[in-house]
């Protein structure tokens, strides 16, 4: 396979140029050429494309091989130049070559263009090869040389004396320049003249093994790290040695910071450790003084508590007797007291006039020098003051203070909370007192409840019974007085006709109560589950009606039914003795000439939770007291009659409720002139609820509508 080739070809001669390429390609080569004849040309040759070889004729008309050799240099490229001519003498091959052409040949010998091609691309490849490799080792030296002066640290390299041969920019730096570094020794530049025993910079020519070391120099500020290591030149029998120091100032610092933290930490865990004890708060602070002894080396400390107005001394250690004397007890007009309670610390260098007089001469006598005291206090509430104290000569930092606020706080908490601790055991004891006579209450209550079950069960069985008993003289007395006034014929006086009505009202009143007291029984004795089964509310409606009619004719009362005729389970006696109350309530309460309307229709469940402003003054729960349904029926007794206050709709359910004077219960003239007992709403209610539905009434002031809503199913 034919190696590729890219020919410059410098001939003004294109019969020369094919003779040259069919030449090369003779060769095994397969040549891509360009020909120039001028030295412009040459000179775009060179930018527009990459070659292989230059091939150039000695001489032509406007051009030369010298010529052509110096716009080959002029670009700075580094290609063969193989100058190929018809005829040229020995003294210009010479020059030519000695100008920095590869080789010559002649036209009429081509037979060496191949073997000359080869090597002078073979030595091409190799310059260019040595020229990447030097221009590599210039590059990283230039780039070690960069990192070697941008390192933090400094780096100095010394000889087996210690004398200094040459050292970073950083180094430099440190010490004013070079000349401060270069050639002196380098205990000398750290240490000045003598060089402390024992210390870094040590010259030995056997060691082997590295020096790495913290240390503070006279001549800088700061911490130092100084690591040694040996250094031997390759084939020589120099030695010396490389130091690298750092500056750790600030990790020292860091350092420092860390144990000081570590020792504050330790004492607040410390602190909050003896602050668990529950032996009572007099020996919690005996301990928290010790603890802070041991930690914080203190040699005085003592607590004061604001009781009765006073600053009382409740712990103290290593304090003189005379001194707790002096300190026992301090009054409000004291400055101690003052200092105290303005809810900020306050410290001291030695015992001054903020002390009380003899308990400055006692602190004088026992020695104490720096002192500090920060206010136990919760939120803005001071409770006392926690004084600490030394014979160092040494200031309380705002570190010192800041801690001792931080344990004084836990402190204050601890006592507050012994407070409240007390007081909460009080409020127990109270409250156990209170739970057993509760207890007490709740078993005479229970006892008192299980004998209104017993009474209410008699209650019950007598008014079934009574009712019973009382229905059949009722009926006949009923009876006998409406013959007597309606069929007789007896011809009585306006004042016997006026008693005999007044009987014939009296019993129907007195049948009408014993009817809804039977009811009522029948309801409670019930429970809740009634009869029930599917039943045409509408038609029950109609059939109530015909009960009616004679009192309805004699009022002129139009009553109109009519809606959804969708069977609904319930007790059918129970339905209509409700439908009845409340139609039997809408005559009454209607004008002669008036209007009553019985309607029904089926809800979906979802449309209950409009109805619920209205219907909760009557169910707070509503919807969660009805029976679970799908589907509702909603029968709706609306009359044209005087209404019912909008304070009074809710107690009508009661018993025994009744709404105005008696005049107000019919507007009619004959009929329905009595004042009812009270107990047919009330009966309505119970219906409603052992069904699983409600009841409720609504109006305007120009009637009422009241409304039964019975559960239909799930489906």
């Amino acid at each position: 396979m034919k190696k590729p080739l890219k020919v410059l070809l410098v001939e003004d001669s294109e019969e020369d140029s094919l003779l040259l390429l069919h030449e090369l390609s003779r060769s095994n080569y397969q040549p891509v050429h360009q020909r120039v004849e001028t030295a412009q040309e040459m000179r775009r040759a060179l930018i527009d494309a990459e070659w292989d070889v230059v091939l150039s004729d000695y001489r032509m008309p406007t051009f030369d091989a010298p010529g052509a050799l110096q716009v080959l240099h002029e670009s700075g490229l580094d290609l063969p130049f193989i100058i190929i001519s018809g005829k040229i003498g020995e003294n210009l091959a010479v020059a030519a070559m000695k100008s920095g052409a590869s080789d010559y040949l002649m036209k009429g010998n081509l037979a060496r263009l191949g073997p000359v091609l080869e090597r002078e691309l073979r030595e091409a490849e190799e310059r260019r090869t040595h020229r990447r490799t030097q221009e590599a080792v210039v590059r990283g030296k230039v780039e070690w040389e960069a990192v070697f002066d941008a390192v933090s640290d400094l780096i100095i390299i010394t000889d087996a004396e210690g004398v200094v041969s040459r050292c970073n920019g950083r180094a430099s730096a440190y010490f004013g320049g070079y000349d401060a570094v270069i050639g002196k020794r380098i205990d000398q530049i750290f240490f000045g003249d003598v060089q402390p025993e024992g210390k870094v910079f040590r010259f030995v020519h056997s060691m082997q093994s590295e020096i790495d070391e913290d240390i503070c120099f006279p001549n800088l500020k700061g911490w130092y790290n100084v690591a040694s290591y040996p250094m031997r030149f390759e084939g020589s029998d120099r030695s010396g040695f490389v130091f690298i120091i750092k500056d750790i100032t600030k990790r020292r610092e860091v350092e420092e910071e860390k144990r000081t933290s570590d020792r504050e930490l330790l004492t607040l865990y410390a602190v909050a450790f003896r602050l668990q004890y529950t032996q009572g708060v007099e020996k919690v602070m005996g301990d928290l003084l010790f603890q802070l002894h041991n930690m914080l080396q203190m040699e005085f400390s003592c607590i004061h508590l604001i009781e009765g107005g006073k600053l009382k001394l409740q712990a103290a250690l290593g304090l003189s007797p005379a001194f707790e004397k002096a300190m026992g007890s301090l009054a409000k007009g004291t400055q101690w007291y003052s200092l105290a309670l303005s809810s900020r610390p306050f410290r001291g260098e030695e015992p001054d006039g903020r002390f009380p007089v003899q308990a400055k001469a006692a602190a004088v006598e026992m020695g104490l020098r720096s002192w500090c005291s920060v206010p136990l206090k919760i939120g803005q509430e001071v409770m006392g003051v926690m004084t600490v104290g030394t014979r160092a000569e040494r200031s309380y930092s705002d570190r010192d203070v800041f801690l001792l606020s931080s344990i004084a706080g836990q402190l204050a908490v601890l006592i507050e909370n012994y407070n409240l601790y007390d007081k909460m055991k009080e409020k127990a004891e109270e409250l156990y007192r209170s739970k057993e006579e509760l207890r007490e209450n709740l078993q005479q209550v229970k006892r008192a409840n299980i004998e209104l079950g017993r009474l209410n069960t008699a209650k019950n069985n007598f008014i079934g019974i009574a009712s019973h008993e009382l229905k059949t003289p009722i009926t006949s007395i009923l009876g006998g007085v409406e013959f007597l006034l309606k069929y007789s014929g007896i011809q009585m006086t306006p004042e016997q006709h006026s008693i005999f009505v007044s009987v014939y009202e009296g019993t129907v009143q007195l049948r009408k109560l014993v009817e809804d007291l039977l009811s009522i029984s029948r309801i409670e004795a019930q429970g809740p589950l009634p009869q029930k089964k599917p039943a045409n509310l509408m038609q029950l409606c109609r059939e109530t009606h015909d009960l009616f009619a004679l009192p309805l004719s004699e009022r002129q009362i139009r009553v109109r039914i009519g809606g959804d005729e969708t069977p609904v389970p319930v007790d059918e006696g129970f339905a209509m003795l409700a439908v009845k109350n409340l139609l039997e309530n809408a005559i009454k309460f209607t004008p002669d000439g008036g209007e009553v309307l019985l309607t029904g229709r089926v809800l979906k469940r979802s449309e209950l939770k409009a109805m619920a402003p209205t219907l909760r003054p009557f169910y707070q729960d509503f919807p969660n007291g009805l029976a679970a349904a799908q589907r509702y029926y909603l029968l709706q007794v609306i009359d044209s009659g005087i209404g019912i206050p909008a304070d009074e709709r809710v107690r009508i359910f009661d018993k025994f409720y009744g709404v105005g004077d008696i005049a107000h219960h019919s507007s009619g003239n004959a009929a329905f002139m009595s004042k009812g007992s009270g107990l047919g709403l009330s009966i309505v209610r119970g219906i409603m609820d052992v069904h699983g539905g409600a009841v409720w009434v609504e109006g305007d002031g120009k009637g009422s509508v009241f409304s039964l809503l019975f559960p239909i199913s799930a489906g």
